[in-house]
């Protein structure tokens, strides 16, 4: 990946204009300069030059980015200040080391397919003890005031059995093939296999009705953009490998995910992450990036798919959230909004549908107050629209808006456009 100091010489581009402010998520909320895409190149320009002074502040800023592309996609010079937030996150780590807390999550949870499901199945089983169901939306609201869990915050249920584990699933990680249909190899992600993962499901069925044949490759893991966005360049490269080691097991037409995030960490990431490892890989990660596709994007655009209306769907109005890892880094916004049309249900978009829910960048953990600010917007749009549905194409804004509605009294199902098909 680039240097710092190499995004920095990118971000002499910048003149000040300031149209990255109209579109910034944390400026549109805090109202400050160093908050905004333009308050932050210089912070980092001014840390780079040793300037003292910057300590914690300098820290908090860079932390309050959600990394959603708004600026990049805004800006006339084309200046890539995500990339240059996530560089500057990572110099910070390689100086100062991750925290106790982040660098158990990351380094021993995330990079291990042993104990992360042990560590999870675990907590499966309590979760009862700390957590109560809530009577608004399908969740659980902490019993205590607890670090990361409490002060009203919606999480979502640990699944009983997570999706890889379903004795369905893993004979689909050893079909044997049908050179009539079309192959596809199903990335799952942490969000469906832990969290949500009747999207999973949704996935599957779709993709049989479509025609395909669905592999589950077992050897995956996390696509490795939590550790990215917190600093962990070297937990989410060795991530990255891993998974493309899972998935040249076998011959796929495509690789599919029901993960905005992951996809545009599957298709755009793992480029950068691999670039400069040892001869030959440059072609292995563009054989496997080149065949990723978001499900939205293989069903509309490739597969066809037909659809299927739900019974008595039509009195029931659906909305849509564009997530910012799918609209503004894949390009992916009508195919979405194609496939509602064919659930029976009656669209009515929402204002401002591809602003950031707040969920990005790890915002929802490092500042939650600022997070669910910045998703206010949003779901004060749910409201204003009247929608019964909202449905959007990644597992961590269902995660984010559920909560965003629980806090804000706004009564609408958060789904996945799969789950609606």
């Amino acid at each position: 990946m680039k240097s710092l100091e190499e995004h920095i010489k990118e971000a002499l581009k910048c003149v000040r204009c300031g149209a990255c402010k109209s579109v910034c998520p944390s400026f549109d909320v805090r109202r400050r300069e160093p908050s905004s895409p333009r308050g932050r190149v210089a912070l980092i320009e001014a840390s780079l030059k040793g300037e003292e002074g910057l300590g914690g502040m300098y820290v908090g800023h860079i932390k309050e980015c959600t990394l959603c592309g708004s600026c990049l996609n805004n800006c006339p010079n084309g200046v890539d200040v995500p990339g240059l937030v996530m560089a500057a996150r990572a110099e910070h780590v390689r100086r100062e080391g991750l925290s106790p807390v982040a660098s158990f999550a990351l380094r021993n949870m995330l990079s291990s397919d042993r104990f992360m499901p042990w560590a999870l199945k675990l907590a499966s089983k309590l979760q009862g003890l700390f957590l109560k169901s809530s009577s608004v939306e399908n969740g659980l609201v902490s019993r205590f005031s607890l670090p990361f869990i409490g002060g009203g915050r919606l999480l979502p249920e640990l699944a009983g059995v997570f999706f890889m584990d379903r004795r369905h699933v893993r004979a689909l990680s050893e079909a044997k093939g049908d050179s009539s249909k079309p192959r596809i190899g199903f990335f799952v992600g942490c969000g469906v296999n832990y969290l949500l993962p009747d999207i999973g499901e949704s996935t599957v069925r779709v993709l049989k009705e479509a025609g395909a044949e669905v592999v589950v490759p077992s050897g995956q893991v996390c696509c490795g953009m939590p550790a990215l966005s917190t600093g962990d360049v070297k937990t989410a490269r060795s991530l990255a490998l891993k998974n493309l080691e899972a998935f040249e097991q076998g011959e796929y037409d495509y690789i599919v995910t029901s993960c905005a995030t992951c996809g545009h960490g599957l298709k755009n990431i793992f480029r950068e992450l691999l670039s400069g490892e040892e001869d030959g890989m440059s072609a292995r990660v563009e054989r496997f990036s080149s065949r990723v596709k978001d499900i939205t994007e293989l069903l509309e655009g490739i597969l066809s798919y037909k659809g299927r209306a739900g019974e008595g769907s039509g009195d029931r109005v659906v909305t849509y959230h564009d997530p910012c890892h799918l609209r503004k880094y894949q390009g992916i916004s009508e195919e979405p909004r194609l496939l509602l049309e064919k659930t029976g249900l009656r669209f009515k978009g929402m204002k401002n549908p591809c602003k950031c829910c707040g969920l990005g960048g790890g915002l929802a953990f490092s500042n939650y107050e600022l997070s669910m600010e910045i998703a206010r917007k949003k779901a004060e749009g749910v409201r204003g629209c009247g929608a019964d549905v909202v449905a959007t194409a990644c597992p961590g804004c269902i995660i984010q808006l559920k909560d965003a509605l629980h806090r804000y009294g706004v009564r609408a199902k958060v789904v996945h456009v799969v789950e609606l098909l």
